[in-house]
């Protein structure tokens, strides 16, 4: 099954200075679930927790800032092996974008500077160095220009 191509959308490789950049997030608070039943009051501090964590690590890793658009793949590592339906982790990466935009990555998370994110499932990964629960690790791959509506085909 085919989900889409990019028509016209020129991958990093080819625009010179740009290359893929990966981050690593361990777990700040909570991983944030879609099938959670929280009042959105009460997730407000994880989802700060995320936010600041993304762009602290943005920062250190020393990302570029001011991308014309991003493709992003989020590869969640949790710390056991139970079935999961990483798609409902979309608040968690939802968060995180946001802290990249704080970071100025990208103007806005708009569908025309953010290609996804992709959420992938990662490997199980020790609870010792990941207490709170994980790391999610981002593969950040900068665009040449801004996605436009005619450049995503199915």
């Amino acid at each position: 099954m085919t989900l889409g191509t990019l028509a016209g959308v020129m991958p990093a490789s080819g625009t010179p200075g740009l290359r893929p950049y990966t981050l690593h997030i361990p777990v700040p608070s909570v991983w944030l679930n879609a099938n959670q039943r929280v009042d959105l009051r009460r997730q407000t501090s994880d989802r700060v927790a995320w936010r600041h964590a993304a762009a602290t690590y943005a920062r250190q890793a020393r990302i570029p800032l001011a991308i014309p658009a991003v493709h992003i793949v989020a590869r969640y590592h949790f710390t056991d092996r139970r079935r999961r339906d990483v798609g409902n982790y979309y608040p968690t990466v939802k968060a995180v974008i946001d802290g990249l935009v704080d970071y100025g990555l990208v103007v806005d998370d708009d569908d025309t500077h953010v290609l996804g994110p992709d959420p992938r499932r990662g490997a199980t990964v020790s609870k010792r160095p990941y207490p709170a629960g994980g790391l999610l690790v981002l593969v950040i791959r900068p665009l040449a220009y801004e996605i436009t509506p005619e450049d995503v085909t199915l």
